[in-house]
């Protein structure tokens, strides 16, 4: 299975592709592979019907968040797995039909534990100040932060909430990670448990 690598960026943090081919236009998207969406910047609150209420975030989709909307809008249709980290969860959750807590207090800038649904513990890289909203897609939660919860906001409401960190979006096949495995040796336990997570369900 090939990996598509969105925005330029060509790097397999599970090493388990053939080859990792960067991707710009969905037409070079096909069948024997699958798409991962990177880290980077927050998307817009438009993505996800909602007003911004952060500094970071614009008003208005930024070009890559229309890039790689698209891309992710082709993956779909050619049911192909996605991959989403950090940010790419983020994306993948709001065009799957989910929401964001556009700020969560005190963000998560550090390693931190996670609990899995098999009853495991392992430690996560994360850097990000935002959050998934299941709360109205499809999901199977695979993974949260294990030893606390945090005040959460979104445009109209604010609440206590335990952050999601790996996800099984269902409506889109997507693994979406909000850490940063990449970050991270592949031998680690939390990337080799995650990269098992795809290759259980995608390979």
């Amino acid at each position: 299975m090939k990996l598509y690598s969105a925005y330029f960026r060509s790097q397999d943090p599970f090493k388990l592709f053939s080859e990792t081919i960067p991707v710009y236009d969905p037409e070079e998207l096909s069948t024997d592979g699958a798409l991962i969406l990177w880290g980077g910047e927050d998307i817009s609150p438009a993505l996800y019907n909602q007003d911004v209420i952060h500094a970071r975030a614009s008003k208005h989709p930024s070009s890559r968040d229309l890039i790689e909307a698209t891309l992710f809008n082709a993956a779909v249709k050619l049911d192909i797995p996605i991959i989403g980290v950090c940010r790419g969860a983020q994306l993948a959750c709001a065009l799957s039909g989910g929401t964001l807590y556009q700020h969560i207090q005190g963000g998560h800038h550090q390693d931190h534990a996670v609990s899995t649904f098999d009853g495991q513990t392992f430690y996560t890289t994360s850097c990000h100040h935002q959050a998934l909203n299941l709360s109205k897609v499809g999901h199977e939660l695979l993974a949260w932060d294990k030893d606390r919860t945090t005040v959460a906001y979104t445009d109209k409401d604010i609440v206590e909430v335990t952050i999601p960190e790996v996800v099984l979006l269902t409506e889109s096949n997507t693994l979406a990670i909000q850490g940063h495995p990449e970050w991270m040796s592949p031998t680690t336990p939390f990337v080799t448990w995650c990269a098992h997570q795809f290759k259980e369900r995608f390979m």
